[in-house]
């Protein structure tokens, strides 16, 4: 998860460069704020996946739940962020969207790899205590 989270971060870094080559000094926090949401929602599904495997060794459904939770927790967090960031902090939208499009595109064509061993390793946890109840 650590190369993910390095290869977002530097994306965000470009994105920040990017909006500040052509919005200025007005670029420059929206991006980096949008680039840190996309970045802390990527930690929240690493934390929820070690939660999701630690319960799953003792109870499988729980750790389906626990994954099913971290979606919706997600989700509600990065559109709190967004709420935030526009309506409080009048941030423009443009940079500030456009850096979490691409540091989530990253988590998705370079995290995905990374979530599905997670994902796999928590599924064979529980199947081995699966068989060991069954026994």
């Amino acid at each position: 998860m650590r190369s993910l989270l390095l290869i977002q971060a530097i994306l965000v870094l470009a994105g920040v460069a990017v909006s500040f080559y052509f919005l200025g000094e007005a670029g420059l926090l929206p991006a980096a704020y949008g680039g840190a949401v996309a970045i802390a929602n990527s930690i929240l599904l690493s934390r929820r996946l070690v939660t999701a495997g630690a319960m799953a060794e003792d109870n499988p459904e729980g750790g389906v739940l626990q994954l099913y939770l971290g979606v919706v927790q997600r989700f509600v967090f990065v559109l709190v962020m967004f709420g935030v960031g526009m309506g409080v902090l009048k941030l423009l939208p443009p940079p500030m969207l456009g850096t979490f499009a691409v540091a989530q595109l990253a988590f998705m064509l370079f995290g995905s790899k990374q979530t599905k061993k997670m994902s796999e390793d928590a599924a064979e946890a529980s199947n081995s205590i699966n068989e060991k109840r069954s026994r």
